[in-house]
């Protein structure tokens, strides 16, 4: 597969995570968080499953992990799959899609302080100044441009909740980078999501026993896209792609997130406000500046 074909898998996947904002407000206005998450999680494991079949065929059933290997990933799984949704979920039932995913966009700097202090990586004066340019970014976000809300302490729970996304998935990255990078992606991806799916299922099975599931269209279209398309897809286009592009370049294209979000606003019937724009703009600023600082 050439470059230009990664490179269209890589923009679709970005597409589709942001697509992933607005289907989640649908499906939320159906199902609880924790069912949803569920239920997308179902369609993703299936997904994941016939890609783990297909490239392992009848070597699958032979993969041999060691326990601490294991216990790893489950704790991968944890931070990066069943926090890192049930605040983005949980999030998502108050902040806007578009204020979700540029406070999301702020992971990779989050992912960066955490390693600073976790795994010992230092950095230069300009990826000092790239953070602190997309940390005033996040703060223009969650004031909405009124600063009076930072000394009254008056956030928005939603924000909060995306913060709290971005920070538990940071740090599952850093698990990974120190102890997980020699293990196969699509392999780790498939446990994660599997294990993911289990957790969803403890905390959320007395709902699905007690309530009728939802029978609106709405609600079946978005799981199934959050599933198969953000799940599923995402996940194996975006690793097939950190392979091929290398990780750097590739976590820059995740710059196209909020960008995607903010112009699928308008199709999603979502308002955007200018300290949204200002906000993002910002962030997106410390970011390009610290991913090419990287580069150098």
């Amino acid at each position: 597969m050439n470059r230009s074909i990664t490179l269209l898998l890589l923009i679709l996947t970005m597409l589709f995570w942001a697509v992933n904002f607005h289907v989640t407000k649908i499906a939320l206005a159906y199902y609880s968080p924790m069912a949803v998450a569920f239920w997308r999680f179902l369609f993703g494991a299936v997904v994941l499953i016939g890609v783990m079949a297909v490239q392992y065929g009848g070597r699958l059933l032979k993969v041999r992990l060691t326990l601490r290997t294991f216990g790893l990933i489950c704790l991968v799984s944890f931070f990066g799959i069943f926090l890192t949704i049930y605040f983005f979920n949980e999030g998502l039932q108050t902040a806007s899609a578009v204020s979700g995913s540029l406070i999301l966009a702020t992971s990779p700097i989050m992912t960066a302080i955490l390693a600073y202090f976790l795994l010992n990586r230092r950095f230069s004066k300009i990826q000092l100044g790239a953070m602190g340019i997309s940390i005033i970014g996040v703060v223009i976000l969650l004031v909405k441009g009124d600063f009076t809300k930072l000394l009254e302490m008056e956030l928005e729970t939603g924000d909060l909740y995306i913060l709290g996304m971005a920070l538990v998935f940071s740090l599952s990255q850093i698990i990974v980078d120190k102890y997980l990078s020699s293990v196969n992606a699509i392999l780790m991806t498939t446990i994660s999501v599997i294990m993911g799916l289990l957790m969803f299922a403890a905390v959320s099975t007395p709902e699905l026993m007690d309530t009728n599931l939802p029978s609106a269209w709405p609600f079946w279209v978005s799981v199934s896209f959050m599933g198969i398309l953000g799940t599923g897809v995402g996940y194996v286009a975006f690793y097939y792609a950190v392979v091929k592009l290398g990780a750097t370049t590739t976590a820059l294209y995740g710059n196209l997130i909020p960008l995607f979000t903010v112009l699928l606003a308008f199709p999603f019937g979502e308002e955007v406000f200018t300290a949204q724009l200002i906000g993002g703009f910002v962030i997106i600023v410390g970011l390009l500046l610290f991913g090419q600082s990287k580069r150098g």
